[in-house]
């Protein structure tokens, strides 16, 4: 039995220590699911220009039954949908470049990219990976309306963007935002007033 007690001991501490950890969490939490950060306002102006107070955020009952209606789809990387007052539409959508937390914003207007901006580079390698959030790169994804393709070489057709050399992957992943932002805007059937 005197073998048995510190283990029960230690058992009902640690019990204590996770229900403390759980009710300071419940507490604590705050819901920004419906919130703009400067961040996120920062690139959704820098893609419709305004200010923040042209811009709300979609609620998450509006666009997610929309969006996750198939499981295991790419569109469950779409963390928010932001809308203009006009009815223009940003998508934050968080991919995997070189590493999974690459957080871009993608505006479609019309069914077309209208403009991309990075919310955050996440764990992106610098001066390669994050050459890719340059804006002098993310203007080559403007006005593409089908599926944005990287290429190693000068594109050739529509929709292809060259790569940054060194940083393929986080080019890819910056293209991949964009296919799910524009299947997205394509799935809640274009601007919403």
């Amino acid at each position: 039995m005197n073998t048995l007690k510190p283990i029960l001991v230690l058992a009902a501490i640690a019990a204590i220590v996770s229900a403390l950890v759980i009710v300071t969490y419940n507490i604590t939490y705050v819901d920004t699911s419906s919130i703009l950060t400067e961040k996120q306002s920062a690139a959704v102006i820098s893609v419709y220009g305004g200010t923040s107070a042209d811009y709300s955020v979609v609620p998450v009952e509006e666009w997610q039954p929309l969006l996750l209606a198939e499981e295991d789809s790419e569109l469950e990387r779409v963390e928010k949908v932001i809308r203009k007052s006009d009815g223009s539409l940003a998508f934050e959508v968080v991919v995997k470049g070189y590493k999974d937390g690459y957080d871009i914003l993608v505006g479609v207007k019309d069914g077309a990219v209208a403009g991309v901006s990075v919310v955050s580079t996440g764990e992106e390698t610098p001066k390669l990976g994050t050459k890719t959030a340059e804006p002098s790169y993310l203007e080559n994804f403007k006005g593409i309306s089908g599926e944005a393709v990287i290429v190693k070489n000068a594109p050739a057709a529509d929709g292809e963007v060259q790569a940054v050399t060194g940083a393929t992957f986080s080019s890819k992943g910056v293209a991949s935002a964009v296919n799910i932002a524009l299947e997205a805007y394509a799935r809640m059937g274009g601007e919403a007033g």
